[in-house]
């Protein structure tokens, strides 16, 4: 993502998903096969292979998108999840009520709800099983534009939830813990 807004992608491009269209955008997330932007306006447009419906984005506001394998999710101004593309198993069918961030994967999606509570869907080899210790909701996490979830401005209290990610060409949910350090 460039300052000027513009969307410049490289690498395999055997689907399109290097075609970044033209326009500004402020945030952009690369899935497997497909790239989803959040233009300025809070439309989302993503690009690249289309084989389960992964880049057709619904009309409306977002406030942050994610691209997974095929799969996308997008967090709605209102805060709430939706996605769209591949519905195998369930990582299509995202919690009800008002989330913060969003961060899609290969097989699953997570999130982290406005009291901090991290939320995973589609269970597959453990994925949505969050360890209880994560379930708390009295972690924080900023809400961010796009997937991987990562705000390094922002100071979290305690152990607060620095960053979340859904890993693409993986099974993996990954939750990053910033630790309290004393300044002098």
């Amino acid at each position: 993502l460039r300052e000027t807004g513009a969307v410049e992608c490289w690498g395999d491009n055997a689907y399109g998903q290097t075609d970044a269209p033209a326009g500004r955008f402020s945030a952009v997330s690369a899935g497997t096969y497909h790239s989803c932007g959040l233009r300025e306006t809070g439309e989302v447009e993503c690009w690249g292979d289309n084989a389960y419906g992964q880049t057709d984005a619904p009309a409306g506001r977002f406030s942050a998108v994610s691209a997974g394998t095929y799969h996308s999710c997008g967090l709605r101004e209102t805060g709430e999840i939706e996605c769209w593309g591949y519905t195998f198993d369930g990582q299509a069918q995202p919690p009800a009520g008002v989330q913060r961030a969003i961060s899609a994967g290969t097989y699953h999606a997570c999130a982290v709800s406005v009291d901090g509570a991290i939320n995973c869907w589609m269970i597959y080899n453990g994925i949505a099983d969050i360890p209880a210790w994560l379930r708390q909701p009295a972690l924080t996490a900023p809400a961010t534009g796009s997937g991987g979830l990562l705000d390094r401005s922002v100071e979290m209290p305690r152990a607060g939830l620095a960053a979340l990610g859904a890993a693409t060409l993986s099974s993996l949910a990954l939750a990053l813990l910033r630790r309290n350090r004393r300044r002098s």
